[in-house]
C-alpha cells in the first residue's frame, strides 16, 4: 500500500467515513471478486466532487466517472464521465418519461449508497452508461465511499454494472 499522509483531523474524518461506509465498500469488493474483474482499489482523501477526486487521486476528470440517480417512472442510474453532465432530454427519449434528479434520500433508498460515494456496482435499478466511456482505457468510479474508488477497464465496468451504453451526455 502506498503512503497516504493525513493530519489528525483528516485521519479522524477518514476513519469515520470508512466505518460509516464499510458495508458499501465491501459490497463493491464482493462484486469485483464475484464477477472476476481486474480492478485496483484506490484509497484517497475525502472527495465530494469530481474536482476533489481528480485532485486527490491524480486522475483526469475525463477518467473519473460518476453514478447519478434519476427518477423517471422508476429510479435509474446513469454512469457519466466526470467532465460532462447527463442530458435529461436524451434520458427522457430513452425512458419515455421525464426524468428528475433523485433526492439524497431517494438515492440512498434505491442504491444503498450516499451521494458522493454512489458506486455503479451491485445496483438493483436499471443502469445506463454514457457510451463514450467505452472509448477510454481506464476509468475510476466510486467504490461505495467518498474515500475509495476503483480503477477499472470500461468494458469490465459495463459488465459489472450490467449497464446499457447510450448517448446520454450533453454536448
Amino acid at each position: 500500500m502506498s503512503k497516504l499522509s493525513q493530519t489528525a483531523k483528516q485521519l479522524s474524518e477518514f476513519l469515520n467515513l470508512i466505518e460509516q461506509d464499510r458495508e458499501n465498500i465491501e459490497r463493491v469488493i464482493h462484486e469485483v471478486k464475484e464477477k472476476d474483474i481486474d480492478a485496483e482499489f484506490i484509497v484517497h482523501p475525502k472527495s465530494e466532487t469530481v474536482e476533489d477526486s481528480s485532485k486527490n487521486t491524480g486522475y483526469n476528470p475525463e477518467k473519473i466517472v460518476k453514478t447519478l440517480v434519476f427518477v423517471a417512472e422508476e429510479p435509474i442510474a446513469v454512469i457519466c464521465p466526470g467532465h460532462t453532465s447527463v442530458s435529461e432530454q436524451k434520458l427522457e427519449e430513452i425512458t419515455g418519461h421525464e426524468p428528475r434528479m433523485a433526492t439524497p434520500e431517494e438515492v440512498e433508498e434505491h442504491t444503498g449508497y450516499q451521494i458522493g460515494g454512489v458506486s455503479p456496482f451491485d445496483l438493483d435499478i436499471k443502469t445506463y452508461m454514457e457510451k463514450t466511456i467505452l472509448d477510454k482505457q481506464e476509468v475510476k468510479p466510486a467504490a461505495g465511499s467518498k474515500v475509495t474508488g476503483v480503477s477499472i477497464k470500461p468494458e469490465d465496468l459495463k459488465k459489472a454494472s450490467e449497464a446499457e451504453a447510450k448517448d446520454l451526455s450533453r454536448k
